[in-house]
């Protein structure tokens, strides 16, 4: 390996610098595995409360393949997702592990392409290494939903690799074959693989300096399933209402944005300073942009000139600009997406291009006549080292911005303060740590900067939801339809849920039936209503809306334990048992359910069913004092006292307040003859609840029995004063 390095054999270094390569780039993304979720933003969506991805059945595969997922279709993307949580549940590690493989593999398939195409170890190795370290390329790496980016461009450079040999290698059909395979996989991974054909016209370009019918003609197949999952990619944002105008930008302003879009992301592949998860549109101050904007239009039409007046590296200059231009033009907000004008994830595959130019540059100066090491060459070097090390710091730096919602968050606020984005969704990361007075404040913010944010009233109303602050969540939800009738889906069932909160069953109900009126499909609105009827003891009438949840959504696990608990309540307890065993089929680690199930199989004496359940749910919860309490009722009806009084005191210690636990202990005591503890259960049970006949009644007849007139007499006559038929004869018997 030393006499590789000190007399630079080409084929030594072909096969030392791709793992160089891997190297330098694992360690500068070695920090993003010990990162969370970024649980207000998308990765929640994604994972952490996507369904579809938890239980990887045929039923989940249908509507992973053929519906449209948070405005994106891109299954394969989602699958990669449903395997992983299939096997290693909601473990960050583990998908950050996948996002971080998938960029090495892709660092270095960006290696053999560039080398299969140009022939040039040199140019791939610093194309492949600018590609691997750079920060703009973090968020691609660091986001678990971005797994997309990384999946469709180990398909997208794949096809090229496969399209660079067919062009290389006597047009065997073999090659086109593979690269239309890897294509359409690519496009499954992600919609922004549309753009293809076009480099592949590139590559034809750039090995022929020229473009004819032919070179389109090989390519009709790729063309047609670029245009129908371009189509795909419009109806999917608008199946979300993600397309948005921008009423405040004339035609020529959007322009100007356009221009300025591609010199950003110029720039910063050079400059890569002032990054964010979050780079807004501009603010018009008097109906102007802001200078910037006007003056990149005229940067980049002279940019563009020089390119193609340019001499001896016109072709290579050509076809990275190209190559850039292409494969980010759709996402330069043509058709407007979202809040932010650009993104820095939208660079992953484009800056390909850029750093192709900057490695030719820097071969043909290391490579040119002369000495060896002139001036010229020692600086260039210098100025490209330089560059690696400055980026390899700011990328392993930004990785650390990522740990979590908070923290990335609390950057962009820091960047942007006078933008309610952040602050919203800084609200929403505290919202989920249940920190709902912090959430207030930063909704209050947001709503402050941006008085009309449907979506910070939303859910401000959600976090004073939590907090029981009822009447002003439901102002909140109020305010959110008068701004935002689209949010009709959430906003009314979480009124709804208010409103139920608050007792008005009434108004709840209106409020479900609107949801279902404007869209059928809307399961959570079903069980509303349902909540409402088992509520109001209409336990039939609930049964049949959970049942109706269930149909739109199979695997919703409340669906059926809240189904479970109307039949339990009307005494169908074979039912239940059925519903409870699917909820903990769905989810094995549903305390309730296993507790619930345990109720039911006791009322069908099915007891040994019943304590294991019970023990089950002590095993998941060891402080649900309801399940010991259970265990002791079991006990109780088998006779096995000692069991049944462990169980009672565990209750006991778990929740002091327990009045049943005290009064069931009791009776066993007095059972059992031990009459003086039986008093001290009745006597705490009676603080607790001072009108018990029963425990009056008992506790006399205790006394009785240890020839404590006086009390037993007092407690009798208690007993008889409220209300027990038992007290009287004794009393006439035995305190004349």
């Amino acid at each position: 390996m030393i006499t590789c390095i000190r007399q630079l054999k080409p084929t030594c270094l072909a096969r030392l610098a791709p793992l160089t390569i891997l190297v330098i780039t694992g360690i500068i993304f070695l920090n993003t595995l010990g990162n969370n979720f970024i649980e207000n933003f998308d990765d929640n969506l994604y994972i952490l409360d996507n369904d579809i991805i938890k239980h990887l059945n045929w039923y989940n595969l249908k509507e992973i393949f053929f519906t449209f997922f948070e405005g994106n279709y891109h299954p394969v993307t989602l699958l990669s997702y449903a395997v992983e949580y299939k096997f290693f549940g909601l473990n960050p590690f583990i998908f950050h592990l996948t996002n971080y493989i998938l960029h090495l593999l892709n660092t270095l398939l960006v290696y053999l392409f560039i080398r299969r195409f140009t022939g040039k170890v040199l140019v791939a190795a610093i194309t492949s290494l600018f590609f691997g370290i750079h920060p703009m390329h973090v968020e691609s790496v660091a986001w678990i939903s971005e797994r997309k980016d990384l999946l469709y461009t180990f398909f997208f450079l794949l096809s090229l690799i496969c399209y660079a040999k067919y062009v290389k290698v006597e047009k065997k059909k073999a090659y086109l074959i593979w690269a239309f395979v890897w294509f359409l996989l690519s496009l499954l991974s992600k919609s922004a693989a549309v753009c293809l054909p076009l480099v592949l016209v590139l590559i034809d370009y750039y090995h022929d300096k020229k473009v004819s019918w032919q070179t389109f003609n090989t390519k009709i197949p790729f063309f047609v399933f670029s245009l129908v999952f371009g189509i795909l990619a419009i109806f999917s944002q608008r199946s979300v209402e993600s397309i948005i105008t921008l009423p405040l930008f004339t035609v020529l302003d959007r322009v100007f944005l356009f221009s300025y879009a591609i010199l950003f992301y110029l720039f910063r592949a050079f400059f890569p300073l002032d990054l964010s998860i979050m780079h807004y549109y501009p603010v018009k101050i008097n109906g102007i942009l802001p200078v910037e904007y006007y003056i990149s239009l005229p940067i980049l039409l002279v940019l563009i000139w020089g390119i193609f007046k340019s001499g001896r590296f016109k072709n290579e200059l050509i076809f990275g600009f190209l190559f850039y231009l292409t494969t980010i033009f759709l996402v330069l907000q043509i058709i407007p997406v979202g809040p932010s004008l650009v993104s820095e994830r939208y660079s992953y595959i484009p800056y390909i291009g850029l750093f192709f130019i900057i490695s030719q540059l820097f071969s043909h100066v290391i490579n040119a006549g002369g000495r060896p090491m002139s001036v010229i060459k020692i600086f260039v070097s210098f100025i490209l080292i330089l560059g690696l090390v400055f980026y390899s710091y700011l990328a392993y730096q930004r990785n650390k911005l990522w740990k979590n919602g908070e923290v990335m968050f609390t950057d962009v606020i820091t960047k942007y303060p006078g933008f309610a984005y952040g602050w919203y969704a800084l609200g929403n990361s505290e919202n989920l740590k249940n920190d709902q007075e912090m959430a207030l404040k930063d909704y209050t913010k947001a709503i402050e900067l941006a008085p009309d944010f449907a979506g910070a009233y939303f859910n401000r109303g959600n976090a004073e939801y939590a907090e029981s602050n009822l009447t002003t969540a439901i102002l909140d939800y109020t305010k959110t339809i008068a701004l935002s009738p689209e949010f009709i889906n959430d906003v009314y069932v979480n009124r709804g849920n208010a409103e139920f909160a608050e007792n008005n069953f009434d108004a709840a109900v209106m409020d479900y039936t609107k949801v279902i009126q404007s869209n059928p499909a809307k399961y959570l609105a079903y069980l509303g209503l349902g909540t409402v009827e088992d509520t109001k003891q209409n336990f039939d009438a609930a049964i049949m809306d959970y049942t109706k949840v269930i149909e739109l959504s199979p695997n919703y696990v409340n669906a059926y334990f809240s189904r479970g608990n109307s039949e339990n309540k009307k005494r169908d307890f074979n039912s239940a048992i059925v519903d409870y065993t699917k909820t903990i089929e769905l989810s094995p680690t549903f305390a309730a359910a296993y507790l619930n199930r345990g109720n039911s199989e006791s009322a069908e004496r099915e007891f040994n069913l019943a304590m294991m359940d019970y023990r089950k749910t002590i095993e998941l919860d060891p402080g649900n004092s309801s399940a010991y309490f259970n265990c002791g009722l079991v006990d109780d009806t088998r006779q096995d006292f000692r069991g049944a009084i462990a169980a009672y005191t565990k209750a006991i210690e778990l929740s002091p307040g327990f009045l049943e636990a005290y009064v069931n202990r009791a009776f066993i005591y007095y059972t059992l003859g031990k009459y003086q503890m039986a008093i001290v259960d009745f006597t705490k049970g009676l603080s607790l609840r001072s009108n018990d006949n029963i425990a009056y009644y008992y506790r006399g007849m205790a006394e009785l029995n240890l020839n404590d007139k006086g009390n037993a007499c007092s407690d009798l006559a208690s007993a008889q004063q409220y209300g027990n038929p038992m007290a009287a004869g004794v009393l006439k018997q035995y305190c004349k």
